[in-house]
């Protein structure tokens, strides 16, 4: 039938405005109406055409997204055709040959029928958008009629003409998260082509949410209320007007068995009325409220102690001689408890040789002894075991069968990847979903635990997830959240392993979705100019600890004095003569930098490549490390176990430190290239602790003394007028004055080098 639509003028006051009957359109039909839904804080207005997003208006009435017309529209499906050769073809909302809408309590129902091409023709798609109070609209959808037909993406929602106002910032959580200044030049190429960016949940997004806002003007918001943590993408690009498209693209499992695909989940979409933090902050009301917070072992008291004491951690490589005994100089000199980050420990080369990694390179027994030696000095140690791969030159790659287990491809072929380049093999990438690999695994943990001694081991690409297409490992193919649930299976069974031992395990990276398996987290991004261009665009921010301090220890830099060190084990012919050299003091300001930037977003202290002589030859440095790391081991409470808050705003002025472009072990031959940043010269941090005291944090990496001025925002932080000031430093605690009010300055004295804490207490 056709429709008469009122024109209405959009108010606040107005919940819904639609036609109260189902109302259906064809394509033919053209009317100059559109179908709107609104909250109090946002406005959506959908084409009465085809259903696509023509606006979508905040409060005040500005375009926040939404364009005239639309050539794919609200969703689109990628079907495969074929067995042999795969062919893709997308159906999409717009071409669909029926479009009906109708009111719902909430919002609106969208509904497309009638395609022409063969493998849509029984297809039929509903589209659900509910408001809800917080500035959001969830948004659902249900493809029927898909037996037979392989729908292996579905794009929904897909909005296009997001406005890039000035000011705003691009922010995503990339493991720990990072924003991009310039969102133009991030999804604009300079020929006036598109960038398309892409991050995979749960894997390498660690949240379910990216913002594009500003601090003064807000902006748009995108999340997803996923609590099972089924595979997901959200998808950015830049479109020719300037403007920018999003897409959440769901992976179905096993596509072409089901009739009916519809994720569990609402997708998100709506406003931010502030900056990254902002929208940070609204997504944290709803991840802790999920399981993987209630549950996660910080939060539930499960971490094993010792993690919980470390004052600081050593990540170095090699033999017991290389790690160990430099481990325990620098407990002696921190004169905090030193826990130990261990790789290159066993049998077989770094990057080739996994899971062969017994026995010890040094011999079982030597190693044996060296770990009980640092125990009994007040030592804990974890050492490197790769989660998900196993290399194809190893023996028992063959012997045990390996390839029968091994993730695939679509295409039937095995995943490979290859990592040393050195020594280019290829590793396959297992899944712990099946059995088999788990078996394999939690295997050498109970020699690595029991046998061995460990306190526990490092999971590497732990926090990653992948799509397997083998038929026969006991899951559905493609998407799904079949990879979380046998991690989940596998971290149970590791953790029956140790036998009541009070072992750790960590992971690479941060995700919500580990968080009741791991006890803590390698978050490396502080570090992340070591190997990544700081002209990328690309700036490092907390994303994963402003969501879930609390709930997550992290640790870990690439933040080292030296050259990377070489294996032993690797080509003897392609050793760099540097090697674990002394990097250029010229460089030194880096380190600070990573230091400073793990002290106030609330980490546990890291030192890559320790060498006891950098305690003379770098004395300045390790002084620096000592202090910051001290100052945060004396106020755990803010900082392992407080709630992140909004830092403060630092007045202090700005340098530009040269960087040197390598990573932790050697990704090339030679030295370092060479970067600069520009960077403020005091960073700063707050955190409230459990008890409702708050802490900012500043450390200083100035060069000379500096007076600074720091706005502090009681009332923001829940702090009462009155609350004392006390300062902490190297030099002891002192009362500095009261909170008077409202936002309040206050002129500080920062040393070279300092880090102090200035405590918020009733």
């Amino acid at each position: 039938m056709t429709a008469t639509f009122r024109w209405l003028r959009p108010t606040l006051a107005v919940a819904c405005l639609l036609t109260s009957a189902a109302v259906t359109t064809r394509l033919a039909a053209q009317s100059p109406t559109s179908l709107v839904v609104q909250s109090r804080a946002m406005q959506l207005h959908f084409s009465s055409r085809d259903g696509h997003v023509l606006s979508v208006r905040d409060a005040a009435g500005r375009h926040r997204a939404g364009v005239p017309n639309d050539s794919i529209g609200l969703w689109s499906l990628d079907i495969v055709i074929g067995t042999t050769t795969l062919v893709t073809t997308s159906v999409n909302a717009a071409s669909a040959r029926e479009f009906t809408s109708r009111r719902t309590p909430q919002g609106l129902e969208l509904r497309w029928r009638g395609f022409s091409a063969p493998e849509a023709n029984r297809l039929e798609v509903v589209a659900t958008v509910a408001m809800r109070p917080d500035t959001t609209a969830a948004w659902r959808l249900r493809g029927n009629g898909i037996a037979g037909v392989r729908v292996e993406r579905v794009h929904y929602p897909r909005l296009s003409g997001i406005m890039i106002d000035d000011g705003m910032e691009l922010a995503v959580p990339a493991w720990m998260g990072q924003k991009a200044r310039n969102p133009q030049a991030m999804l604009h190429r300079e020929d006036g082509g598109s960038r398309r960016h892409e991050w995979v949940y749960p894997g390498a997004a660690s949240l379910q949410m990216l913002s594009l806002s500003s601090a003064a003007r807000g902006g748009m918001y995108f999340a997803a209320d996923d609590s099972a943590a089924y595979r997901k993408h959200f998808v950015l690009w830049g479109e020719a007007n300037g403007t920018a498209g999003y897409a959440m693209t769901h992976v179905p499992s096993d596509p072409g068995r089901a009739n009916q695909y519809s994720p569990t989940y609402a997708a998100l979409v709506g406003l931010v009325a502030g900056d990254w933090l902002s929208a940070v902050e609204r997504y944290r009301r709803w991840g802790t409220a999920q399981y993987w917070a209630r549950e996660s072992r910080l939060h539930t008291g499960t971490t094993p102690a010792w993690l919980l004491n470390t004052g600081l951690w050593e990540w170095n490589r090699g033999r017991s001689t290389e790690v160990l005994q430099p481990a325990a100089a620098l407990q002696n000199a921190a004169k905090l408890p030193v826990s130990v980050f261990w790789h290159w420990w066993h049998g077989g080369p770094y990057d080739t040789s996994f899971p062969d990694y017994l026995p010890p390179r040094e011999g079982e027994q030597p190693f044996v002894q060296a770990v009980a030696q640092a125990q009994a000095a007040g030592m804990h140690a974890i050492v490197y075991m790769n989660q998900r791969l196993w290399c194809t030159n190893t023996p028992s790659w063959t012997r045990e069968g390996a390839e029968r287990w091994a993730v695939r491809e679509r295409d039937g072929s095995l995943r490979l990847e290859t990592y040393n380049v050195f020594n280019p093999l290829p590793c396959a990438t297992m899944n712990p979903a099946t059995a088999f690999w788990r078996d394999k695994y939690t295997g050498i943990a109970d020699t690595v635990l029991n046998q061995y001694g460990l306190d526990g081991i490092y999971m590497d690409q732990a926090v990653l997830s992948l799509m397997d297409w083998s038929p026969d490992h006991g899951h559905p193919v493609g998407g799904g959240n079949y990879w979380m649930q046998g991690f989940r299976t596998l971290a149970k069974e590791l953790r029956a392993k140790a036998r009541g031992r009070a072992a750790g395990f960590a992971g690479e990276g941060g995700g919500e979705s580990w968080l009741p398996d791991l006890d803590a987290f390698l978050t490396l991004q502080v570090s992340q100019e070591r190997y990544a261009d700081p002209a990328s665009g690309w700036e490092v921010i907390p994303m994963f600890q402003a969501a879930y301090h609390p709930y997550a220890l992290t640790y870990g830099t690439y933040g080292s004095l030296t050259l990377p060190p070489y294996d032993e084990l690797w080509p003897a012919e392609k050793r760099p003569a540097t090697a674990m050299q002394l990097l250029d003091v010229k460089f030194v300001r880096q380190f600070h930098l990573e230091q400073a930037r793990m002290f106030v977003w609330g980490m546990q202290p890291t030192i890559a490549n320790f060498r006891p002589d950098q305690l003379t030859e770098r004395a300045t440095e390790m002084a620096y490390l000592f202090r910051l790391a001290r100052l945060r081991y004396g106020l755990r409470d803010f900082f392992q176990s407080g709630e992140f808050l909004r830092a403060p705003a630092v007045e202090v002025s700005r340098d530009t430190l040269l960087l040197s472009r390598i990573s932790i072990y050697a990704a090339r031959l030679g030295g370092p290239t060479e970067a600069r940043l520009e960077t403020p010269e005091v960073l700063g941090g707050t955190f409230r602790a459990p008890d409702g005291r708050v802490a900012v944090a500043l450390a200083g990496i100035n060069l000379e003394p500096r007076r600074i001025r720091v706005t502090l925002d009681p009332s923001a932080w829940g702090v009462p007028t009155g609350a004392r000031i006390v300062r902490h430093d190297d030099q002891g605690s002192r009362e500095i004055g009261r909170i008077r009010g409202a936002r309040q300055t206050l002129e500080i004295e920062m040393g070279a080098l300092q880090a102090l804490v200035l405590e918020l207490r009733r």
